[in-house]
Parts: C-alpha cells; structure tokens; sequence
C-alpha cells in the first residue's frame, strides 16, 4: 500500500519551488471553504519539507444554504483553532448582491470570494493567496471553456499562478488523491450539497460529461490537464513575444494606448489576434465580456478603407482609428466631449499673441525676400499691403475653405486635413488665420494664394506658429 500521506507534501514542496510559488516563510493566505479539496491544502501547506508558511485562513459564507453554510463556518473555525492558524471570515449574502449587480449566482460569488481574498491579501501583506483547484478542476475547466468557444488562451486553463497572486500549488495532483490523502491521515471535511446541482454547467460538466468522455479514453482527466499545461507553456511564450513587440511599437499616455497601424497590419493572424487581447486586457484590467466578435471588429477596423473609424467595446474602452494609428481609450468617468474652442483673436498687428488651444503665433515685419525662401510648415509669409490687419483667428469649423497657395480654385480645409492625414479627434484644434473673411492660412499646414508675394511686393509678415 502506497504511503500517500507521507509522499503528497514533498511533491507539492517541489511544485512551490518549480513554479517559485512562495519562498521559506513568506505569509500565505489559505481559502478554505471546509470541503475536501481546501481541507487537504490546509494540512499539506503546514506539512511542507523545508518552507514552513505563515498561513492565515480565510472563509467567506455566502449565506446560499442556510444552517449548512453556518456550519461550514464552524467546522473552518474548529480546522483553524487545530493548526492554530488565524481566520478571516465574512459573511456575504450572494443572492442578494447577485440580484442587485444583475449576476447569475455562480459569478456573483467567485466576484465576492475575489474581492475578499484581494483585501486580505493587502491587508495581511501576504505573498500570495492560495486556492485548492487540482488536476480534475482543470480537465473540467478545459472543456467548460471549449464549450464557450475559447481560444488557445482559454483552453490554457488555470495557472499555477495569476496575475492577482492567487496560486494553485495542487494543480498537479487528482481529487482523488486527495481524498485518499484525507483519508490515511484521519481528517474529515465537509460536503457541500450545490456540488450536486446540475444547474452549474461546472456541475454538468463533473457528473454528466466527464464519465461519458470516460468511456472513450479513462484517463481523459489526465489528458485534458495535460494539454492545458502544453498550451500554457505555448501561451506564456507567445505572450512575452506579444508583449515586446506592444513595447517597442505602442505609446502610452493616460488613459490612452496608440499603436501604429503598420505594425499590427504585418503580423500574423494568429498574433495580431493576442496583441489585440494584450491591449485591452491592459486597457481594461481584464478580458471579461470580451470575445472572439469583438476581437473580430478590431480586425475589421484595421483593415477598413476608411481612414477614421471608432469601435465601442465592452468596459467602457473605445477603439479609435485615425490613419496610421490605433487607439485603445479607456473612458473613466461618463461625461459629454468637451465643445469645440469657440473663442476668436483679434491680429491688430506685429508682436506675439496666445492663441485658443494654447499655442502661440508670433507676428514679425521684415523685408519682401527677393528670391525664393523655403519656409518649414510652422512659418509663412504674407504681404500686408494684400492682406491688411486687422486680423483674427478662431479654430476649424465644417465649411471652411481656403484658395491653396498655387491653386486657383478653393478647396475644403476638411479635404487639406484629409490629405495631410489629420486626425478627426484634433481637426476643431487647429488655428485657421482670417483676413476679414478671406482664409489666409490654414496653421501649420497651407496657406492662401490670395496671400502671396511677388515681385511687387516692398514689404512681408513673417508669422511662425508653435503649438503648445
């Protein structure tokens, strides 16, 4: 007969080292429910060669079946007082908070239990929170997510450690050796009835499908635990690859995230798909409510022939493109745009003037140049005696037109905009220079023909426009 009572703690010893869980000492926060799998983490975590965690339990109730609950968190107390361990408990009335954040049980409870967990976490500043999911949690993971359509990402299954610090040391082994474990060592634990409630799609999948899926191959638990480490180690991989090219190419800036339509044009299918879900997990803090649909409307935004386009996407994040870039925003508080910049400057002649938006227009007499001078896209010159002050200068409105400097004919400055690639979202911030109601430069972009110099000119403007 197989010592497992003896032979579980080195092998989850060693899974903590491997996986560098935790280190020698480090305070660990245990979830403990009272059932068997929590109650076999407990015990092996206190039972471990050489690391000898400073373990706090935590309990919540979720106040679901009435006495039974109740008494799930007398016996937690009593496993607590035995290894001589603090408790947390809490007690959270899932059907109500479900009822009033519009969630099915299942979810309003793994949110309470998350929230509950994280505050310990910070509050005892644990190193990590640990949680009992095993082997046979996996294979069912696997397959409840394959039934919703996940990708390699999803068919992953769990880590032996997530991003929030919650860590699985016992991902590696059975439930059924757990139990046996419980059993060679004399502890009980408790039975909770809703395992039973085939209600759960978790429940369908442990007590219907998985021993049908017996039939065809009996260790199908171990098959499927197996494939999600593979693709876990492939996804891990494929992520750093991910989040390098997100770090060489992608700007960030408050709240937004830009990224060069190029370089998500020329990768693969496959990859651009995971710097898509890298970018809103970023923007987002999670991929909850997102899937392969709205992974799909990105693809199609950035391949679209219209050069502007927005997306709304779930948790409040707004895809934007504007040409060559796209723009993940993460809209925080719900409020209006604001207006456009409405306020006009009156020009009455040499000097420096502020302008609405903040930028700044500076305004100097100087000689009629005698030959051709090339001027950057931030300067221009203008002969006063064709164009008089006063001058004024509001921002771009829809309808502005301007006869372009070699043109004869005007043309929209919602058409200069588009040939210079002028993002929508800026185009009401650009400064537009009247004189009286002739548009005699376009700043930073084009002037007027009706504004040039010649050969009779005697006298110039020079005026250079610096943005903020």
């Amino acid at each position: 007969m197989t010592d497992i009572s003896a032979m579980l703690p080195p092998r989850v010893a060693r899974t903590i080292r491997e996986q560098r869980l935790f280190e020698p000492g480090d305070t660990i926060i245990v979830a403990l429910s009272g059932g068997a799998d929590s109650t076999a983490l407990l015990d092996l975590l206190s039972r471990l060669p050489g690391l000898s965690p400073r373990l706090v339990a935590a309990h919540l109730n979720h106040c679901l079946r009435g006495p039974e609950s109740d008494r799930d968190e007398e016996f937690v107390r009593s496993l607590a007082a035995r290894y001589r361990i603090p408790l947390e408990c809490r007690r959270v009335d899932v059907k109500e908070y479900s009822q009033r954040e519009q969630l099915n049980l299942e979810d309003a409870g793994r949110r309470a239990r998350i929230a509950f967990l994280d505050e310990l976490r910070h509050s005892w500043q644990a190193t990590a929170v640990a949680l009992a999911h095993h082997a046979d949690d996996q294979a069912e993971t696997v397959l409840m997510r394959l039934l919703r359509g996940a990708g390699p990402g999803g068919l992953a299954g769990m880590s032996y450690r997530n991003g929030r610090g919650f860590i699985r040391p016992l991902l590696g082994l059975s439930r059924a050796e757990l139990v046996a474990y419980l059993t060679e060592r004399g502890l009980t634990w408790r039975e909770d009835a809703s395992n039973r409630d085939t209600t759960f799609l978790r429940n369908r999948i442990r007590h219907e499908l998985l021993p049908m899926l017996e039939e065809y191959n009996p260790a199908i638990r171990e098959r499927l635990a197996a494939t999600a480490a593979v693709l876990s180690d492939e996804h891990a991989l494929l992520n750093q690859l991910t989040s390098a090219i997100v770090a060489q190419t992608c700007a960030a800036d408050d709240d937004t995230l830009a990224c060069p339509v190029s370089t998500l044009s020329e990768q693969p299918p496959a990859l651009r798909r995971r710097f898509f879900r890298l970018l809103l997990e970023r923007q987002a803090g999670n991929l909850n409510h997102f899937s392969n649909r709205h992974i799909a409307a990105l693809e199609h935004l950035l391949e679209s022939s219209q050069p502007n386009a927005t997306l709304n996407l779930p948790q409040g994040i707004t895809a934007v493109r504007e040409y060559d870039t796209l723009f993940l925003r993460r809209r925080t508080v719900s409020e209006p745009s604001p207006p456009a910049i409405a306020v006009e400057l009156e020009i009455t002649g040499a000097g420096q003037y502020r302008l609405p938006g903040g930028a700044t227009l500076t305004l100097s007499p100087v000689a009629a140049p005698t030959g051709v001078e090339p001027l950057t896209a931030s300067t221009a010159l203008f002969d006063p005696d064709r164009v008089p002050f006063p001058w004024r200068v509001r921002m771009f409105r829809n309808g502005d037109r301007i006869t372009p400097f070699g043109m004869t004919g005007s043309k929209k400055v919602k058409e200069l905009f588009i040939d210079a690639k002028v993002p929508r979202s800026k185009r009401c911030a650009v400064p537009l220079l009247f004189c009286g109601d002739v548009l005699i430069w376009v700043c930073g972009l084009r002037t007027s023909q009706l504004a040039r110099l010649d050969g009779t000119s005697t006298r110039a403007i020079r005026a250079v426009f610096s943005e903020p």
